[in-house]
Protein backbone atom coordinates (compact mmCIF):
# COMPACT_ATOMS: atom_id res chain seq x y z
CA UNK A 1 0.00 0.00 0.00
CA UNK A 2 3.08 2.27 0.71
CA UNK A 3 4.35 1.59 -3.09
CA UNK A 4 0.98 2.45 -4.18
CA UNK A 5 0.84 5.98 -2.60
CA UNK A 6 4.43 6.52 -4.03
CA UNK A 7 3.42 5.43 -7.81
CA UNK A 8 0.11 8.26 -7.44
CA UNK A 9 1.93 10.92 -5.19
CA UNK A 10 4.85 11.59 -7.12
CA UNK A 11 3.46 11.83 -10.26
CA UNK A 12 0.64 13.74 -9.00
CA UNK A 13 2.78 16.55 -7.02
CA UNK A 14 5.01 16.59 -10.07
CA UNK A 15 1.82 17.77 -12.38
CA UNK A 16 1.35 19.90 -9.44
CA UNK A 17 4.69 21.61 -9.63
CA UNK A 18 4.48 22.24 -13.26
CA UNK A 19 1.63 23.65 -13.32
CA UNK A 20 2.27 26.15 -10.85
CA UNK A 21 5.51 26.96 -12.35
CA UNK A 22 3.70 27.72 -15.84
CA UNK A 23 1.50 29.90 -13.84
CA UNK A 24 3.72 31.92 -11.89
CA UNK A 25 5.60 32.50 -15.59
CA UNK A 26 2.36 33.65 -17.39
CA UNK A 27 1.66 35.83 -14.39
CA UNK A 28 5.17 37.28 -14.70
CA UNK A 29 4.95 40.86 -16.11
CA UNK A 30 5.96 41.63 -19.24
CA UNK A 31 8.86 43.60 -20.28
CA UNK A 32 7.36 46.71 -21.73
CA UNK A 33 7.03 48.05 -25.32
CA UNK A 34 9.75 50.45 -26.36
CA UNK A 35 8.55 53.17 -27.72
CA UNK A 36 10.08 56.43 -29.82
CA UNK A 37 7.86 59.20 -27.55
CA UNK A 38 10.98 61.55 -28.21
CA UNK A 39 11.59 61.57 -31.56
CA UNK A 40 7.90 61.29 -32.31
CA UNK A 41 6.93 64.45 -30.17
CA UNK A 42 4.84 66.50 -31.76
CA UNK A 43 4.59 64.80 -34.90
CA UNK A 44 0.84 63.51 -36.14
CA UNK A 45 2.53 62.50 -39.53
CA UNK A 46 6.03 62.09 -41.11
CA UNK A 47 7.44 61.18 -44.92
CA UNK A 48 10.36 59.21 -45.67
CA UNK A 49 12.40 57.46 -48.15
CA UNK A 50 14.19 54.40 -48.10
CA UNK A 51 16.87 54.05 -50.38
CA UNK A 52 17.86 50.15 -50.83
CA UNK A 53 21.32 48.93 -52.31
CA UNK A 54 21.53 45.29 -51.37
CA UNK A 55 23.57 42.63 -53.44
CA UNK A 56 22.18 39.62 -50.50
CA UNK A 57 18.25 38.72 -51.42
CA UNK A 58 17.97 37.57 -47.64
CA UNK A 59 19.34 40.90 -46.21
CA UNK A 60 16.74 42.89 -48.77
CA UNK A 61 13.89 41.01 -47.84
CA UNK A 62 15.11 42.01 -43.84
CA UNK A 63 15.21 45.17 -44.13
CA UNK A 64 11.97 45.17 -46.19
CA UNK A 65 10.42 43.67 -42.99
CA UNK A 66 12.21 46.53 -40.85
CA UNK A 67 10.32 48.61 -43.59
CA UNK A 68 7.05 47.10 -42.67
CA UNK A 69 7.49 47.09 -38.91
CA UNK A 70 8.52 50.92 -38.97
CA UNK A 71 5.43 51.58 -40.59
CA UNK A 72 3.61 49.84 -37.69
CA UNK A 73 5.70 51.08 -35.38
CA UNK A 74 4.81 54.97 -36.11
CA UNK A 75 0.83 54.27 -36.44
CA UNK A 76 0.99 52.55 -33.03
CA UNK A 77 2.62 55.42 -31.75
CA UNK A 78 -0.26 58.15 -33.35
CA UNK A 79 1.87 59.15 -36.41
CA UNK A 80 1.01 58.99 -39.44
CA UNK A 81 3.52 57.76 -42.06
CA UNK A 82 4.06 58.28 -45.84
CA UNK A 83 6.62 55.43 -46.95
CA UNK A 84 8.39 54.88 -50.39
CA UNK A 85 10.83 52.44 -51.41
CA UNK A 86 13.45 53.34 -53.93
CA UNK A 87 15.22 50.35 -54.86
CA UNK A 88 18.82 50.30 -56.68
CA UNK A 89 21.32 48.80 -57.93
CA UNK A 90 21.79 45.16 -58.10
CA UNK A 91 18.95 44.71 -55.81
CA UNK A 92 16.78 45.03 -58.58
CA UNK A 93 17.49 41.69 -60.04
CA UNK A 94 15.52 40.14 -57.33
CA UNK A 95 12.27 42.19 -58.52
CA UNK A 96 11.62 39.93 -62.11
CA UNK A 97 8.68 38.30 -62.62
CA UNK A 98 10.31 35.22 -63.99
CA UNK A 99 13.20 35.23 -61.47
CA UNK A 100 15.65 34.20 -64.62
CA UNK A 101 19.42 34.49 -63.63
CA UNK A 102 18.28 34.22 -59.82
CA UNK A 103 20.62 30.56 -58.30
CA UNK A 104 18.16 28.09 -57.10
CA UNK A 105 19.77 28.80 -53.90
CA UNK A 106 18.60 32.50 -53.12
CA UNK A 107 14.75 31.37 -55.28
CA UNK A 108 13.52 31.18 -51.48
CA UNK A 109 15.27 34.39 -50.60
CA UNK A 110 13.80 36.32 -53.60
CA UNK A 111 10.26 35.04 -52.83
CA UNK A 112 10.69 36.61 -49.64
CA UNK A 113 11.34 39.67 -51.16
CA UNK A 114 8.91 39.64 -53.30
CA UNK A 115 6.28 38.80 -50.65
CA UNK A 116 7.34 41.78 -48.54
CA UNK A 117 6.89 44.00 -51.40
CA UNK A 118 3.38 42.73 -52.19
CA UNK A 119 2.46 43.36 -48.09
CA UNK A 120 4.28 46.91 -47.94
CA UNK A 121 1.64 47.61 -51.08
CA UNK A 122 -1.28 46.85 -49.17
CA UNK A 123 -0.07 49.17 -46.44
CA UNK A 124 0.02 51.84 -48.88
CA UNK A 125 3.87 51.93 -49.41
CA UNK A 126 5.00 53.06 -52.32
CA UNK A 127 8.33 50.80 -54.49
CA UNK A 128 10.10 52.28 -56.64
CA UNK A 129 12.81 50.43 -58.95
CA UNK A 130 15.55 52.52 -60.62
CA UNK A 131 15.58 51.99 -64.42
CA UNK A 132 19.57 52.65 -64.50
CA UNK A 133 19.88 49.63 -62.34
CA UNK A 134 17.47 47.89 -64.42
CA UNK A 135 19.35 48.65 -67.51
CA UNK A 136 22.37 47.82 -66.22
CA UNK A 137 20.81 44.56 -65.07
CA UNK A 138 19.67 43.83 -68.69
CA UNK A 139 15.60 43.90 -67.32
CA UNK A 140 13.01 45.47 -69.24
CA UNK A 141 11.17 47.63 -66.91
CA UNK A 142 7.97 45.38 -67.92
CA UNK A 143 9.48 42.10 -66.31
CA UNK A 144 9.21 44.12 -62.75
CA UNK A 145 6.71 42.68 -60.62
CA UNK A 146 2.92 44.41 -60.55
CA UNK A 147 3.53 46.13 -57.17
CA UNK A 148 6.98 48.06 -58.14
CA UNK A 149 6.70 51.14 -60.59
CA UNK A 150 10.12 51.57 -62.55
CA UNK A 151 11.03 55.12 -62.48
CA UNK A 152 14.35 56.45 -64.57
CA UNK A 153 16.55 57.46 -61.72
CA UNK A 154 16.80 56.10 -58.23
CA UNK A 155 19.08 59.30 -57.69
CA UNK A 156 16.54 61.58 -58.66
CA UNK A 157 13.65 60.19 -57.38
CA UNK A 158 15.69 60.46 -53.97
CA UNK A 159 16.48 64.12 -54.87
CA UNK A 160 13.07 64.65 -55.51
CA UNK A 161 11.39 63.44 -52.38
CA UNK A 162 13.75 64.94 -50.26
CA UNK A 163 13.03 68.70 -51.83
CA UNK A 164 9.02 67.61 -51.14
CA UNK A 165 10.01 67.18 -47.17
CA UNK A 166 10.72 63.54 -47.12
CA UNK A 167 13.54 62.15 -45.24
CA UNK A 168 16.09 59.72 -46.27
CA UNK A 169 17.32 56.66 -45.30
CA UNK A 170 19.91 55.08 -47.54
CA UNK A 171 20.38 51.23 -46.82
CA UNK A 172 23.41 49.88 -48.20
Amino acid sequence: MHLARRYILFPTLTLLALLLTMTVASAAPQAPQLKDTQALQGLSSAKVVFMLNLKEPRRLAHVLDVVKKTDKGMRAQGVKPEIVVVIIGPSVAFLTKDRRGIPYMKQRAVAKVQKNIRKLKTLGIRIEACGIALKGMDIAPADVIPEVRPIGNGFVSAIGYQAQGYNLIPVY
